[in-house]
């Protein structure tokens, strides 16, 4: 598939389904959420590394990632200061940046619910960051236990993040389908009065509920 036809595919599918069909995790930490309700991200990782407590690498990413692209910002600890705000918000979406997953903070929350952009982030802090070290941007990066290299599909909405790799992208796209398919099976049967347990036991698959 060509990069148009992989993310018009990712954006039909559950972040959920899709973790079903990875081999292995691919799900960031489930502290990550949604800050701006009923928005999801779609689109290949921009990465950032961050000092604890400083955001500069983060503006620089704001203004060089590619449109489309989702930033993604490993800053390094707690989630004790923002590393993102109403500033980078209104910045990304007038550059065309697909959204922003970090493992920090963010403020500035109702400006950006009322943008309606995308961020997934592990908390909200009032307290901004510093300014002055330069991090870094374009290499990889770990949050919670996955790797997250740059290009890898971001792929987000209520129920989490995951992360797939590029070059795996192809392969769990036609898994995620075929588990899509089997979902609404079931929808379908449970609609015409089959019992749920009956259901599920036949199913086989990890993670039904």
């Amino acid at each position: 598939m060509n990069d148009e036809e992989v993310l018009n595919a990712l954006t039909s599918l559950p972040a959920a389904t899709l973790s079903e069909a990875t081999a292995k995790p691919c799900d960031l930490p489930p502290v990550i959420r949604s800050q701006s309700p009923g928005t999801r991200v779609v689109g290949p990782a921009f990465t950032v590394r961050c000092p604890l407590g400083d955001n500069t690498a983060v503006t620089r990413a704001v203004d060089i990632a590619p449109s489309g692209s989702v930033i993604v910002i490993d800053c390094g600890g707690p989630p004790r200061t923002a590393v993102w705000g109403e500033n980078a918000t209104f910045a990304s979406q007038y550059k065309g940046i697909a959204g922003c997953v970090t493992n920090g903070a963010i403020r500035d929350i109702d400006a950006i619910v009322t943008a309606g952009f995308p961020v997934f982030s592990a908390g909200l802090s009032l307290r901004g960051s510093t300014k002055g070290q330069p991090g870094e941007t374009g290499v990889d990066i770990i949050i919670g236990d996955i790797m997250i290299r740059p290009g890898d599909f971001v792929c987000g909405d209520s129920d989490g993040v995951v992360v797939i790799p590029g070059d795996e992208v192809d392969a769990v796209i036609t898994k995620a389908k075929h588990l899509k398919a089997e979902e609404q099976s079931r929808s379908d049967r449970i609609k015409a009065g089959v019992p749920l347990a009956d259901i599920l036991a036949k199913s086989g698959n990890r993670g039904q509920s």
